[in-house]
């Protein structure tokens, strides 16, 4: 039974993976070297995502020093942990942190009650996990088809998802209701940016998100279906593909007024290639020079956390 309850996702091309492979490296090319966004649906993540999303908002209203427990250490190697409101300004000149809470998790966090307390690491989760690794995997090979790459899984291979040595996290991201007294102007709830590894996939329960228009030159809405994931392409993967997919920026914004008391929930993965993978321009042009993934993180990471070099 399909999940898409809508036709079309405001400035973002909708992608219904129930297609053949064939229209699907198609689509996702069109999409992700113009837009640098996908919406997808039947993809058997958004009822996940929403279940789990609103278990684990549960640890945000924990009392601080409960949730302080789980901090995330200012280590480029721990890519996880709870992120205080005002920890992370993911837009370098915005005049305040971002309005959130984030809680990251990975493949060392799992069953690690120090780490990650069980709403958070729980069974939902891991299921969770799955199903976006498995899509992810299909995505990156579906771009091999249409970039021609002379094996198509030269991009899978390099996301050991179900690995360690693999960095990728799952995150959920609390946004709380908005106190007007505590906002600097111009802040919002996620600051603009583009994010830093190969490719995001997203959940969120409600209306928010903008996307940077290369067309207008201007932030319009991403649009919202019940029943959509966005899909985007991350720095690295734009370096790694010699500029050919497109990593656009993006932001949350704060609500209307009428709004300002509700809570907002996403659920994201970002996946990131493992941190040995060499990653040198996929059509031979050498645009830019080898790096290993996680050389490239690191310089990403530090500059958003403040953690170690």
């Amino acid at each position: 039974m399909s999940d898409l309850k809508y036709e079309r996702s405001g400035h973002v091309p909708v992608i219904d993976m129930n297609k053949s492979d064939e229209e699907l490296s198609v689509e996702f090319y069109e999409a992700l070297t113009t837009v640098g966004f996908a919406c997808i649906c039947n993809s058997g993540i958004w009822e996940l995502a929403k279940d789990y999303g609103r278990k684990a908002n549960s640890f945000f209203h924990l009392p601080y020093e409960e949730k302080k427990k789980y901090s995330k250490p200012n280590s480029y190697d721990c890519h996880y942990g709870w992120l205080a409101n005002g920890r992370v300004q993911l837009e370098e000149t915005a005049p305040a942190p971002d309005y959130k809470e984030v809680f990251h998790t990975n493949r060392i966090t799992e069953g690690d009650r120090t780490l990650a307390p069980p709403i958070i690491d729980s069974e939902e989760s891991r299921k969770l996990r799955a199903k976006f690794e498995e899509q992810a995997s299909r995505i990156l090979y579906l771009l091999g088809v249409a970039m021609k790459l002379k094996d198509p899984y030269q991009m899978v291979k390099a996301h050991s998802f179900t690995e360690k040595k693999n960095p990728s996290n799952q995150s959920v991201v609390w946004y709380p209701k908005v106190d007007k007294s505590l906002l600097v102007p111009g802040q919002l709830r996620c600051g603009e940016h583009s994010d830093f590894g190969s490719l995001t996939l997203l959940y969120s329960d409600a209306p928010g998100l903008q996307v940077m228009s290369r067309e207008l030159g201007e932030y319009v809405d991403a649009g919202f279906i019940e029943g959509g994931i966005y899909v985007n392409i991350g720095d690295m993967l734009q370096m790694w593909s010699g500029d050919v997919l497109i990593a656009t920026k993006h932001r949350v914004l704060l609500p209307e007024a009428k709004f300002l008391d509700k809570e907002r929930v996403s659920v994201a993965f970002f996946g990131h290639a493992d941190d040995e993978a060499l990653l040198e321009t996929l059509d031979g042009s050498n645009k830019y020079p080898p790096i290993t993934a996680r050389q490239y993180l690191r310089r990403r990471f530090s500059a958003t956390y403040g953690t170690e070099q």
